[in-house]
């Protein structure tokens, strides 16, 4: 059988933290191991595996509606008798695309190594780490099929969440967008006429007209220069944004942003909250149920918090202490405490997510309810001040 190569915290006697890196089998052996050396350990994570994986057939990893779909097909197979092997055989033979039946013939060839599915699942960047660790607490229960089930209901909910924030906050960029182009094709395509036409009628024009035409001989003398002057401040703000401090800095911009803050915070609360309920439920320690959560996270200001929030667990403060003062606002800190002062903290953030889906809602509708007025002026306005330039004009040289 493989070894892996486990890196490991752990904590001593005496409660102080020990790193180190160990070779077993399986991560339930390493833990063993750890714990004949009297040491508790608090997170395990396979790096490096001594037996290399099959190289995959592309660096993309797989959407979420085909982790959901081959969620699905694994708890149907599973949940009409099929053993766990066969049916990781047959996704392999008849998966729906290629990339699925490349991923359910690696888990396969782990299980026919000898390994269990969850530590064929460490490490695998198909699937998110929720996956694995609640195939983990499944394989002692024998409810494997429950698992996969319990897996894709969460993605799917996820993807709902997000699908909905991005339509609702899609929507005003596009419009504005069009409207923008609109606007740069009457500037230097209608406008110049209009003014070679005007220009020979030798009297003067409307403030609007003649404003009109300057803007117009602007962006036609300059536009050069502006256009890759905004590519320029494109590209930097692209690159910057990769960088741990750039996506740090603007996504806690982001949730500073009127509206849309709320919006993405609710979100965040949203989806954090029942991730971490999931895992609680389904028996992950409280550690690495954070672990996972932070990584699930999209934005990154939250998952800085939430890695905060659990080295103060790993120091013995409560999560409710971590969160306090957070960018996630005072509720959650105060429904986590009473979560955890109750003993049923999984059951409290689950009641913390529907409320903040319901939020979620609310305020996707306020919003919408905000934007579209306010998309009407912008475009209305732009539009509307063009035509008013071009008929002031004409009525002037009517009036002649």
């Amino acid at each position: 059988m493989s070894q892996l190569a486990v890196q490991y915290l752990a904590l001593d006697a005496g409660g102080q933290e020990v790193r180190g890196t160990l070779s077993a089998a399986t991560l339930d052996e390493a833990a063993r191991g750890l714990r004949e050396q009297g040491l508790f350990p608090v997170e395990l994570d396979p790096r490096a595996p001594v037996r290399e994986r099959p190289a995959r057939a592309s660096w993309r990893p797989l959407r979420t509606s085909d982790r959901i779909l081959f969620c699905r097909q694994l708890a149907l197979l599973l949940r009409t008798g099929h053993p766990l092997l066969a049916t990781l055989q047959a996704l392999e033979e008849q998966g729906s695309h290629t990339r699925l039946r490349e991923l359910a013939g690696r888990l396969a060839r782990e299980l026919k190594s000898g390994r269990s599915l969850s530590d064929a699942l460490e490490g695998e960047s198909d699937l998110p780490a929720l996956v694995g660790r609640l195939v983990r607490t499944a394989e002692e229960t024998g409810q494997l099929e429950q698992a996969f089930a319990r897996a894709a209901e969460h993605m799917e909910r996820g993807a709902e969440l997000r699908s909905q924030v991005v339509a609702s906050l899609t929507y005003p960029f596009v419009v504005f967008l069009v409207a923008s182009g609109v606007f740069w094709f009457l500037a230097l395509n209608v406008v110049p006429k209009l003014a070679r036409f005007l220009s020979n009628r030798g009297t003067a024009l409307p403030w609007t007209t003649q404003t009109l035409i300057d803007v117009s001989s602007f962006f036609q003398s300059s536009g050069t220069s502006v256009g890759l002057g905004v590519a320029a401040l494109t590209t930097f703000v692209l690159l910057w944004r990769r960088t741990p401090g750039g996506r740090l800095a603007q996504d806690r911009f982001l949730l500073r942003v009127p509206l849309v803050g709320s919006v993405l915070r609710a979100a965040a609360i949203a989806q954090l909250s029942r991730t971490l309920s999931l895992l609680l439920e389904s028996g992950v320690l409280l550690l690495s149920a954070l672990q996972i959560t932070a990584k699930a996270c999209s934005n990154h200001a939250i998952q800085a918090q939430l890695t905060a929030a659990r080295e103060g667990v790993l120091r013995g403060e409560s999560l409710a202490a971590g969160l306090r003062g957070s960018l996630l606002g005072p509720l959650v800190s105060r429904v986590v405490a009473t979560g955890e002062s109750a003993g049923a903290l999984d059951a409290t953030l689950i009641e913390l997510a529907r409320f903040s889906e319901i939020d979620l809602d609310r305020r996707l509708k306020t919003l919408a309810r905000l934007v579209e007025p306010a998309i009407l002026v912008v475009v209305g306005g732009m539009v509307g001040f063009v035509y008013l330039a071009f008929f002031q004009a004409v009525l002037q040289l009517s009036a002649r």
